[in-house]
C-alpha cells in the first residue's frame, strides 16, 4: 500500500490524474465528480481557481464501500496507464504527490466541501479529495458510476430549451420600478414599445439605419449607439470582443475549456470559428456539455424571456462573421449581450459607459 497527500491547483474547475502528456479534454465517459478518458481522470471541483487537498492511495485489493458520513461524493471508473500516473494541475504543473507505477487500476474518487465556495477563486484548500486505486484484471470498463452523492455540485439539472419560453408575455417595468410581464399588445407594452422607437428623441443616421439591430440600441441607450459609432473601426471591433466576454461571463460558460479557447482565438486576432457562424455545431455541442446549465433569462422591454446561453452564443456568432462590418459587429455583440442580461441590462450598458469608453 502506498499513500500520498499534497496541493494541487484548480483551473477553470478542474485538476487532472493521469499520465503527464493525457488529453485531458478528450473525455470519453462524464460523471458529477470524475470524467474518464485515455490515460486520465479528471476532477470537478466546487471551486474555479485556487488549492485543493489531494490523498492518492494505492491499494492491493478492493477498498470498503464509500463512508456516506466523511465524504459527500464518490464515483468509480477505470484508469489505464502506459507510463507513471501523476497529480497535476491541467496546464501540466505536476503536483509533489508520489507517482503511481503505470497499470490498469480500477479508481474511486472521493470528494468533500464542493458547496461551500462553488465558482469562487480561493487562496488556501476548502476541498478534500481522496482517489482510492487498486489492480484492475477485468475489461477496460471507462463508464463513471455514482457510488454515492448528497452534494448539489455539478448535479444534474432539468434542462431548458426555446421550447420552455413563455412565449404569450414581455417584460417592462411599472410606474414603480419593478419588473413585471404584460401581454405582448397590452397598453403598457405598447406605450414603452412607442417610446422606445424614439430612439432617444432624435433620429437614426444613415450608418446606425444600416444596422438593423441599431433600432433596438438606441432605445435602449442613444448614448451609447452614438459612442459606437463615433469610434473608429478598431475600436469598434474590440467593443464587439468586450461584448462577447461579458455575455459569456454572464451566461456562466466563459470557463468551459472548449469556449475558453475560442474567446482566447477572438483575442489573439484568429479567423472566427465557424462552428459558431451560420452553424448549430457550437449550440450542438453546448447542449451536450454536462457542465453547461441552461437558464431562461427576462426579455429586454417588451420582449419576451430568452435562453441565456443561446444569446450568449448569437453575440458571437452575430458579430463575427468574415463580411460583418465593424460598426454591424459592435452593435450586435452588444444588442445580443443584452440579452444575457434581461431586464438587468442596464448593469450592462453602464458598464460599457464605464469600463469600455470611459477614457474616451
Amino acid at each position: 500500500m502506498m499513500r500520498s497527500e499534497g496541493i494541487v491547483s484548480v483551473d477553470h474547475h478542474q485538476f487532472v490524474v493521469g499520465e503527464r502528456d493525457a488529453e485531458y479534454l478528450e473525455a470519453v465517459a462524464h460523471g458529477t465528480l470524475l470524467d474518464a478518458g485515455p490515460g486520465f481522470v479528471s476532477f470537478y471541483t466546487g471551486i474555479a481557481y485556487g488549492p485543493v487537498r489531494i490523498t492518492v492511495s494505492l491499494l492491493d485489493h478492493v477498498p470498503a464501500d464509500p463512508d456516506p458520513v466523511a465524504w459527500e461524493v464518490a464515483e468509480e471508473t477505470t484508469l489505464v496507464a502506459a507510463s507513471e500516473i501523476v497529480v497535476s494541475a491541467t496546464d501540466g504543473t505536476v503536483a509533489a504527490l508520489s507517482p503511481v507505477p503505470a497499470g490498469r487500476y480500477r479508481v474511486r474518487a472521493h470528494a468533500r466541501g464542493r458547496d461551500r465556495h462553488y465558482g469562487q477563486e480561493v487562496d488556501h484548500p476548502v476541498e478534500d479529495y481522496l482517489l482510492e486505486l487498486w489492480p484492475d484484471t477485468g475489461t477496460a470498463d471507462t463508464t463513471v458510476a455514482t457510488l454515492h452523492k448528497s452534494d448539489t455540485a455539478w448535479s444534474p439539472r432539468t434542462q431548458v430549451d426555446e421550447s420552455s419560453l413563455k412565449k404569450d408575455r414581455v417584460y417592462i417595468r411599472d410606474a414603480s420600478g419593478a419588473v413585471v410581464t404584460v401581454p405582448a399588445q397590452s397598453p403598457e407594452a405598447i406605450a414603452i414599445r412607442e417610446k422606445l422607437g424614439e430612439f432617444g428623441g432624435k433620429p437614426l443616421t444613415p450608418a446606425l439605419e444600416a444596422v438593423f439591430s441599431s433600432r433596438y440600441v438606441a432605445g435602449l441607450d442613444r448614448d451609447l449607439i452614438d459612442r459606437i459609432e463615433a469610434a473608429a473601426p478598431e475600436r469598434q471591433l474590440a467593443f464587439a470582443r468586450w461584448c462577447i466576454h461579458r455575455a459569456w461571463e454572464r451566461a456562466g460558460i466563459a470557463h468551459i475549456d472548449w469556449l475558453a479557447a475560442v474567446l482566447d482565438d477572438m483575442d489573439s486576432g484568429k479567423p472566427a470559428n465557424k462552428d459558431f457562424i451560420y452553424s448549430f455545431d457550437a449550440r450542438i455541442r453546448l447542449d451536450e456539455d454536462p457542465r453547461i446549465t441552461r437558464t431562461i433569462v427576462s426579455g429586454l422591454p417588451t420582449k419576451g424571456e430568452a435562453v441565456q446561453q443561446y444569446q450568449a452564443l448569437r453575440a458571437y456568432g452575430r458579430s463575427m462573421a468574415p463580411d460583418t462590418s465593424p460598426l454591424e459587429a459592435a452593435i450586435e455583440a452588444f444588442w445580443h449581450a443584452a440579452k444575457t442580461y434581461g431586464m438587468d441590462y442596464e448593469e450592462l450598458t453602464a458598464a460599457a459607459h464605464r469600463d469600455f469608453f470611459g477614457g474616451d
